[in-house]
């Protein structure tokens, strides 16, 4: 039975390509919309990951940095550097808002640095400098190619004028691009001087983060201090409450599709033995070997197409990255896993309808003309 059950699976090997490659797309379908939620996710708080700070102060109440609001005595920051075990503190001033760039709007964090900045500026470059001087942004370069501007062009941030220094890698997201000026320019576009929104904390060596938190906020009143893994964490929690609701929605959409699919595609697998699983079944199989068999069967072309399914999408980054710049791909080995478990889970339970109906032929149809 199981030599057969083998044999029959390559019996028809254009009907089996088609039935694989029915199931890949299916499952690529799922797997594109799931790197494109994680990469996403992973997007909207590559900033506040990517900052070299240990700890992250902020005002009292909150603990995050998406769709929050934090202002903090610019005096603090005095006071943090005072305290035992800090190496270093950077203030940030930060704006959620709409910034022009050529005709398109960007909904947009504008970060405002000290400059010099060492710890709270862009991490890499494209072109131009990294640090902003007076009236100057820098800019994501994937904000700046969808909008048909570059150095030297000026993008609108409320009511201000700013011109291009530097084009950022990393920075952008479709939900929140993260654009620098001087914290001085952000000041004036605030109207709110003397304050500062986050401080990013560097421990001395060996310092624990969690226990410079505790002593920051013991120490200095009125504030809150996370360590940075924390604060990461929470904002990317709260990044996928708000912005990346439609893309989790299109990925159950696109989920429901693909098992849709997979069904009808391994049920009509199924069915086109209806005939031969009958003679098998004449010819002394139970009924427990021939649910077995059929279920073997629809696996083996399930994990087929999730291979299939995994080349299209790894095919299609690079693509991704030349034709949709602003769509970034993460695909992990743990979606991919998950995503094939079910495909092939998806695939046994539609091999058991024909083979119900199997199992209750007479076995003596399978000789009728």
């Amino acid at each position: 039975m199981w030599r057969w059950t083998i044999k029959s699976v390559w019996r028809e090997p254009a009907a089996l390509l088609s039935s694989v490659l029915a199931v890949g797309a299916a499952l690529s379908l799922v797997m594109f919309f799931e790197a494109v939620f994680a990469g996403e996710a992973e997007q909207i708080v590559a900033y506040v990951k990517r900052a070299p700070a240990d700890v992250w102060v902020m005002q009292k109440g909150v603990a995050n940095m998406h769709m929050s609001t934090s202002y903090l005595a610019d005096w603090k920051v005095a006071q943090i550097r005072k305290v035992p075990g800090v190496e270093s503190a950077e203030p940030i001033l930060y704006l959620s808002t709409v910034v022009r760039a050529g005709d398109k709007q960007w909904y947009s964090y504008v970060v405002g640095l000290d400059v010099p900045s060492t710890v709270a500026g862009p991490w890499a470059m494209a072109a131009g400098s990294a640090e902003p001087g007076a009236g100057q942004v820098v800019v994501p370069e994937v904000l700046a190619s969808l909008s048909a501007v570059g150095l030297g062009d000026e993008v609108r941030i409320a009511d201000r004028q700013f011109t291009i220094v530097g084009l950022s890698q990393g920075t952008f997201s479709i939900a929140n691009p993260v654009l620098f000026v001087t914290k001085v320019d952000l000041e004036d576009v605030m109207e709110s001087f003397d304050i500062v929104s986050f401080i990013l904390v560097e421990s001395e060596p060996g310092v624990d983060a969690a226990l410079l938190a505790e002593r920051i906020e013991s120490e200095v009143d009125n504030v809150h201090a996370m360590p940075a893994e924390q604060f990461a964490t929470n904002d990317r929690s709260m990044a996928l409450k708000m912005g990346v609701e439609t893309i989790a929605l299109m990925t159950v959409i696109g989920g429901v599709l693909a098992v849709l699919l997979v069904a009808f595609t391994v049920y009509s697998q199924v069915a086109r033995q209806r005939r031969e699983l009958a003679v098998v079944k004449a010819l002394g199989v139970g009924n427990a070997a021939l649910y077995v068999s059929v279920a073997i069967q629809a696996a083996l072309v399930a994990s087929a197409g999730s291979l299939v399914a995994v080349g299209v999408v790894l095919a299609a980054t690079p693509l991704t990255r030349v034709f949709l710049p602003q769509v970034t791909l993460l695909l992990t080995a743990e979606s991919v896993g998950r995503i094939a478990a079910i495909g092939i889970g998806v695939a046994i339970a539609a091999s058991w309808f024909p083979a119900r109906q199997i199992a209750r032929v007479d076995p003596l149809s399978a000789f009728k003309s």
